[in-house]
């Protein structure tokens, strides 16, 4: 039995992270949490209940967001209808980010889901606040967010970005393996390269925990060439790469880390038009079906 976190602001980005959760879970026993946080009296504040649908806005936070939960749950109910999936909804009356953390370790999720950019009416937005912070806040177990654009498919490829400055942990990629053993996708490992001695010994110490963890999962290497900027760079990979699920580590100094400085990611500065993995470095072992 899997446990999944899925925050929502009740946005049409927010259904269609839901919805790819269903589908990528459609298989397995899970217990769906859906979780809204909100604020008394800040019914505008995207980080709480504020994108409630209009036959609700009137209520208190309390009840919009006890009924746009209900709303929600009652809905997947009469669109999919899977006898493997249980769905509990937890309404807080506190900030996002607490409530994950602590819902991530009292319930032992195993993933999180959920939208990019959640209802933010700015298109120029990749990564809005809420993701932002979960995932510079949330460090047991890993992030998948979805782009409000992105329909599942069976995951036939991933490509995990593998950085010269960090050294690999065989519990960090279990999400990965489990994932490509469960769909029998194909990895791809594209390796950032770097040019000193040094760090050439540490991608190959990479490569080689790589291969390890990954055994008979069909997987290969590709070096990305690093001419231009790292972000032009991924930019381009991930056009030609035709991967349906992007893969990047969390840890400090990471690009990701780095890209998630600020409150939000504009598109301008880094866009993916596929799900991004994030892996948070979680010493469980993480696993898609039970």
């Amino acid at each position: 039995m899997k446990n999944i976190l899925i925050p929502t602001d009740f946005s049409p980005a927010a259904w269609n992270a839901i919805q790819y959760a269903l589908l990528l879970f459609a298989d397995s026993e899970c217990i769906l949490y859906f979780l809204n946080a909100y604020i008394p009296e800040i019914h505008s504040n995207r980080l709480m209940a504020g994108n409630v649908p209009d036959t609700i806005r009137g209520c208190s936070a309390q009840t919009a967001s006890e009924k746009g939960l209900r709303k929600t749950i009652n809905r997947i109910k009469k669109e999919y209808k899977n006898p493997l999936h249980r769905y509990t909804s937890i309404s807080s009356f506190s900030m996002l980010i607490d409530e994950v953390k602590e819902v991530v370790e009292v319930k032992h999720i195993d993933f999180i889901i959920m939208s990019a950019s959640g209802g933010a009416d700015n298109e120029s937005i990749f990564l809005g606040r809420n993701t932002v912070r979960i995932l510079n806040h949330v460090y047991t177990c890993p992030v998948m967010v979805i782009p409000p654009w992105a329909a599942f498919e069976n995951l036939h490829s991933i490509s995990v970005i593998s950085e010269y400055n960090h050294l690999l942990k065989g519990n960090e990629l279990n999400p990965v393996v489990n994932l490509a053993r469960y769909f029998n996708s194909t990895v791809q490992i594209a390796c950032i390269q770097n040019a000193t001695p040094q760090l050439k010994e540490l991608h190959q110490i990479n490569h080689e925990i790589i291969a390890e963890k990954m055994g008979s999962i069909y997987h290969d290497f590709y070096k990305l060439d690093t001419e231009g900027s790292l972000t032009s760079t991924l930019k381009s990979y991930i056009d030609q790469a035709n991967c349906q699920l992007l893969v990047m580590s969390n840890n400090t100094n990471s690009y990701l880390r780095n890209l998630c400085h600020d409150y939000i990611v504009g598109r301008s500065t880094f866009c993916c038009h596929v799900p991004l993995l994030s892996l948070q470095l979680s010493e469980e072992n993480i696993s898609i079906s039970s």
